[in-house]
């Protein structure tokens, strides 16, 4: 299993710096976690979207989702295009359907994706992947998601807030993917103190601290950590095996 970073920011994307995207591939599958502003030419650029297993979306704030538009566009301009699975909280589809259609009898969002809708505790095979997602805390409603395979294991936080799910997403995780998109302790985000000691606590092989509005000084406030945490940029790639290998 591998992670590849397509972007990291928030609340918005710079030139050659995008939002939320996260793809996990092998040689035989490719899901896109996220599709937040400027993902999609970021995504065009590394892999043929033909080629998407699915794309799990964790929430509709527009720095994680923006850019299924682009992907839809795209699907409804290419000849050739495959209906891609989308997952998403529920009501995403609609959503996106009313900004990309003003026909009301017509449901393109269903025309070119396999609409699914996520719910705490679904479970979804994608290929060689098991997706298990969790309900986290955030001002939307939001999820978390743990990937599997027969050798691996890796936890995306999405945005949340501490609690319980996300703990339970990332216990023992080879890899955890947490975000730190506040500087101070608030309720519907973590800091980058929190990530380490969350991940600390679930016994993680490796934490990689994501989303964070100042990668530069983050490293700053995470205090006493090992190793075993890094901050993730665009273009990073990581090898999601036992215990981090």
């Amino acid at each position: 299993m591998k992670l590849t970073v397509l972007g990291c920011l928030t609340p918005l994307p710079r030139r050659d710096a995008p939002c939320s995207g996260y793809l996990i591939s092998n040689e035989r599958t490719t899901v896109l976690l996220d599709c937040g502003f400027g993902v999609f030419p970021a995504l065009a650029d590394r892999i043929d979207p033909r080629k998407l297993s699915a794309v799990w979306i964790s929430h509709m704030h527009p720095d994680h989702c923006a850019d299924l538009i682009a992907l839809a566009n795209w699907a409804l301009n290419t000849d050739d295009a495959p209906k891609i699975r989308v997952l998403g909280p529920p009501g995403w589809d609609t959503r996106l359907n009313g900004f990309i259609s003003e026909d009301s009898s017509r449901d393109l969002v269903r025309e070119v994706f396999h609409v699914e809708h996520l719910a705490d505790g679904s479970v979804s095979s994608v290929g060689e992947f098991k997706l298990t997602s969790r309900f986290v805390h955030h001002s939307v409603p939001t999820y978390g998601v743990r990937i599997t395979d027969k050798d691996s294991v890796f936890a995306y936080s999405g945005d949340s807030g501490p609690c319980q799910a996300l703990e339970q997403l990332a216990s023992e995780a080879d890899v955890f993917l947490c975000e730190a998109g506040s500087r101070e302790p608030v309720e519907h985000h973590m800091t980058a103190q929190q990530t380490y000691e969350l991940a600390t606590s679930a016994r993680v092989g490796r934490l990689l601290v994501t989303h964070t509005p100042d990668p530069a000084r983050s490293d700053e406030v995470v205090k006493d950590g090992g190793r075993f945490v890094e901050f993730v940029s665009p273009r990073d790639e990581w090898v999601v095996g036992p215990r981090g290998a």
